[in-house]
């Protein structure tokens, strides 16, 4: 039990938390930039973007990349360890390790499976424009049942949407097309809306002052 209350025990933990803070940091910052350049129809523009574009195209890339961040929080824990206190006590701190590398393993397995479902979205999205016959159709159906939803909607769908615009295929030219239209519909409806907004209240301030 003292194992747990020692010190090379409170650096293994707050040492894991760093690492942990650093690995989730990285990954929101990676995909602000991938999302901004899906979101454009452009090519991941930089080495984060493109870094989160290869951990989202397959379960096996998530996964490996989750196997990878292991290796390097156990590595950091005991090269820390050793460095700072002795054999004896690095060894009886075995369970806080244990633990430490159980949760890691368990956030990494989350995230990897939540890339894999938006990689079967994607696909079942893809098969589905593929074989259909009305191809623009059938894609501006999804496209507004989505908008349909509002904030609610499932943005694993719209990832794997604009994940399909990247694609220089039919599919991603009919997603990309699809798009783009309701973009452009959904900036007009808006300028509609502020352009009604505001001859409403001038109409308000310029109407008959009675003295």
């Amino acid at each position: 039990m003292q194992a747990l209350f020692s010190p090379v025990s409170l650096v293994f933990v707050l040492q894991a938390l760093l690492l942990q803070a650093i690995w989730l940091y990285l990954g929101r910052i990676s995909r602000n930039r991938y999302l901004v350049d899906i979101m454009t129809f452009q090519a991941p523009s930089s080495k984060l973007s493109r870094y989160y574009h290869w951990r989202v195209t397959s379960f096996e890339h998530a996964f490996g990349e989750g196997i990878a961040y292991l290796l390097i929080l156990l590595a950091s824990l005991y090269g820390l360890g050793f460095a700072l206190f002795d054999f004896e006590q690095v060894n009886g701190a075995f369970l806080i390790v244990l633990f430490v590398v159980l949760l890691s393993f368990l956030s990494a397995l989350q995230h990897a499976w939540r890339v894999k479902e938006v990689v079967d979205s994607r696909s079942r999205i893809s098969i589905g424009i593929q074989i259909a016959t009305d191809k623009i159709g059938v894609t501006r159906m999804m496209v507004d049942d989505l908008y349909s939803q509002g904030a609610m909607g499932d943005g694993r769908t719209w990832f794997a949407l604009f994940q399909l615009a990247q694609r220089q295929d039919q599919v991603g030219w009919t997603v990309r097309d699809v798009l783009l239209e309701k973009g452009k519909e959904e900036d007009t409806r808006f300028q509609s809306q502020d352009s009604e907004s505001s001859s409403i209240s001038s109409s308000k301030d310029g109407g008959p002052d009675i003295s």
